[in-house]
C-alpha cells in the first residue's frame, strides 16, 4: 500500500478520549462490555457511548471530541457507523462479534494485549476511500451537461463499501447508461442491461462486487471498481479506474422494485429516468489496523483467497 493510504496512527494522551459504539442487539457485545467497560475506564476517558440504532449523521457533530471510537459488533456495525461518523474523521478501532471480521480486526483481547501500540501511535492506519452518491430527478439534464452548478440531488449519502442499482421485483432486466467524466468525453460510455450495476471502493471490492466476479483491489490504491450483476452482454467486464472520475447512471428502464442500495444496509427506491452521482468522497474512513495482522493474510485467513484445491 501506497504511504498515502496506509501510515500509523496518532501518539495520544495516556488516558485516550474513547467514543464507544456497540451493537447492543447482539448479546454477546453486552456481555463483553461487563468486563471490558471496567478495564477501559482505568485506561481511558470514555466521552460518549451512544446507542447506534440510534444515533444519525446529523446527530454526530454534536458528539465530543475522542482520540477513538471503538466499535463493537462487526463489519456490519463498522459500515454504518463508517456512514454515520464520516464528517468527524475519527479513528476507528473495530472490534468483531460477528462473522467474518474483515474490517472489524480486533478481538477484546486484542486490544488489551495491544493497547500501549494503540496509544502511542505504533499501529498502522489506513485511509480508507468512501463515495458520495447523488441522485437527481427526472428531468435533470443528462450528466448535468450544460449546468454550472447542479440541482439538488433529492437523495443523497455516502457509503464505505459500494453502491449498487439492483433490479428488484418483479426481477425483470434493467437498463443502466453508464458514463465516466461524461463532462469530458462529451459521451455515454456504455449501455448495460442486466440485474444491476455495483461501484465498489478498494474496502467493498471484497463484498458484493466479488461476488458479481468483480476484482479485489488492494485498500492502498485510489480506485473504483464497476462489476455488471449478471449481464445480458458477455462483453462487459469489471472495470477499475483512478477514484477521481464522476460516474454518472442513467435508468433507462427499471422495475417498481429497482432500488440503490448502499453498504448492503441503506437503501432508496428508484424511478425510470432518474441519474445517479457517484465520486469520490472528499472524506475518508481512519481505520486502525491489528498489528498482529494485515491486508493479505486477512484475505487468506478469512476469505480463503489463494487457497490450494482440497485433495478430498
Amino acid at each position: 500500500m501506497s504511504d498515502e493510504h496506509t501510515r500509523h496512527n496518532p501518539e495520544v494522551p495516556n488516558k485516550p478520549r474513547i467514543l464507544i459504539l456497540a451493537n447492543r442487539i447482539k448479546p454477546q457485545v453486552v456481555e463483553a462490555m461487563h468486563s471490558f467497560r471496567p478495564w477501559l475506564e482505568d485506561r481511558a476517558e470514555i466521552v460518549a457511548e451512544p446507542d447506534t440504532k440510534m444515533l444519525f449523521r446529523e446527530d454526530a457533530a454534536e458528539l465530543p471530541k475522542a482520540d477513538f471510537a471503538i466499535v463493537l459488533g462487526g463489519d456490519g456495525t463498522l459500515l454504518s457507523q463508517a456512514r454515520t461518523l464520516v464528517d468527524l474523521e475519527i479513528p476507528m478501532i473495530g472490534v468483531n462479534f460477528g462473522k467474518v471480521g474483515f474490517l472489524a480486526e480486533f478481538s477484546i483481547a486484542d486490544i488489551k494485549r495491544h493497547w500501549k501500540c494503540i496509544c502511542s501511535g505504533g499501529c498502522r492506519m489506513s485511509h480508507r476511500l468512501m463515495l458520495d452518491v447523488m441522485i437527481f430527478a427526472t428531468g435533470t439534464p443528462e450528466w448535468g451537461d450544460g449546468e454550472d452548478e447542479m440541482p439538488e440531488p433529492i437523495f443523497r449519502s455516502v457509503s464505505l463499501n459500494d453502491a449498487a442499482v439492483v433490479a428488484g421485483p418483479p426481477f425483470r432486466m434493467i437498463e443502466i447508461e453508464l458514463a465516466i467524466e461524461p463532462k469530458i468525453t462529451r459521451s455515454s460510455a456504455t449501455t448495460i442491461n442486466g440485474d444491476g450495476l455495483i461501484v465498489a471502493t478498494p474496502s467493498g471490492s471484497t463484498a458484493y462486487n466479488l461476488a458479481a466476479g468483480g476484482p479485489i483491489v488492494s485498500p492502498g490504491i485510489d480506485g473504483i471498481c464497476i462489476s455488471a450483476i449478471a449481464p445480458q452482454s458477455i462483453a462487459f467486464r469489471p472495470i477499475v479506474f483512478d477514484a477521481d472520475c464522476d460516474v454518472w447512471l442513467s435508468l433507462k428502464h427499471t422495475n417498481p422494485g429497482t432500488e440503490l442500495v448502499l453498504d448492503g444496509q441503506e437503501s432508496c427506491r428508484l424511478e425510470q429516468g432518474q441519474q445517479i452521482l457517484i465520486k469520490k468522497h472528499p472524506r475518508v474512513l481512519k481505520l486502525v489496523h491489528n498489528p498482529d495482522m494485515n491486508y493479505w493474510g486477512l484475505l487468506a485467513k478469512k476469505m480463503h483467497w489463494a487457497a490450494r484445491p482440497s485433495r478430498d
